[in-house]
């Protein structure tokens, strides 16, 4: 269990909440990193999901000219030089796939099978490349809404497990970094569906261990993906 110190998280990270594989969350994404200068970088991503996407871009031809590389690994490229931890903070796909099929009901997999849920207002991409931020946010949070009704063994564990887990990696990396006497200047890139919730846990951080145990989640620590270090002239 993690222990949970008397400080203000929140007043030590930046959240960039993201919509995955658009264009303006990836200049998003490098302007806060080449603005902020963070301590640490933590991503929305398992090791695995780093891998698949860090390798697709590493083999691709239109490396550094593509339209479509998504601003977790953006954020990393934008790094360059600064010396900063990159920490993968999000729960595994296996683990998430277990935890929802182990809890979903007959009837949540009715809903599931027959697209109840699947229903599409406006092209969130669309969207969010012009510039409707908040509209594509507002449409999401009420896409999450039907979500929590028709199926909410899944909504638990995309929302509410993830954001306790993730909650409580942030707040062991700030801890870590203060406990040993250094700058904790933490940016973080999750889904903008998370952001409100795990600043909440982060706010009032007792909630983070209730939570883990509320949703019977091993809090284990952050995958530290790679550090950059600054190379000398």
């Amino acid at each position: 269990m993690i222990e949970i110190q008397n400080i203000d998280y929140n007043n030590h990270i930046d959240f960039v909440g993201t919509a995955h594989f658009t264009r303006r969350s990836l200049n998003d994404a490098v302007t806060a990193v080449t603005s902020l200068r963070p301590s640490d970088v933590a991503l929305e991503l398992d090791m695995r999901r780093f891998r698949s996407l860090n390798n697709s871009c590493l083999g691709c031809p239109r490396r550094g000219s593509c339209q479509g590389v998504c601003e977790f690994i953006g954020a990393t490229l934008a790094l360059g030089n600064v010396d900063a931890n990159i920490w993968l903070i999000d729960m595994t796909e296996t683990e998430m796939k277990r935890r929802m099929q182990r809890n979903m009901t007959p009837r949540e997999w009715y809903n599931l099978r027959y697209g109840i849920n699947q229903h599409e207002e406006v092209n969130p991409v669309w969207l969010w490349e012009r510039g409707f931020k908040e509209q594509v946010v507002k449409n999401s949070k009420r896409q999450i809404e039907r979500n929590r009704k028709y199926l909410p063994s899944v909504w638990r564990v995309l929302i509410d497990e993830r954001n306790a887990l993730m909650a409580a990696r942030l707040a062991w990396i700030i801890s870590e970094k203060i406990e040993n006497g250094r700058d904790a200047n933490v940016l973080a890139f999750v889904g903008a569906a998370h952001v409100d919730g795990i600043r909440e846990l982060l706010e009032e951080p007792h909630l983070i261990q209730h939570s883990l145990k509320r949703f019977n989640l091993s809090f284990t620590e952050p995958t530290l993906m790679r550090r950059v270090a600054i190379q000398g002239n």
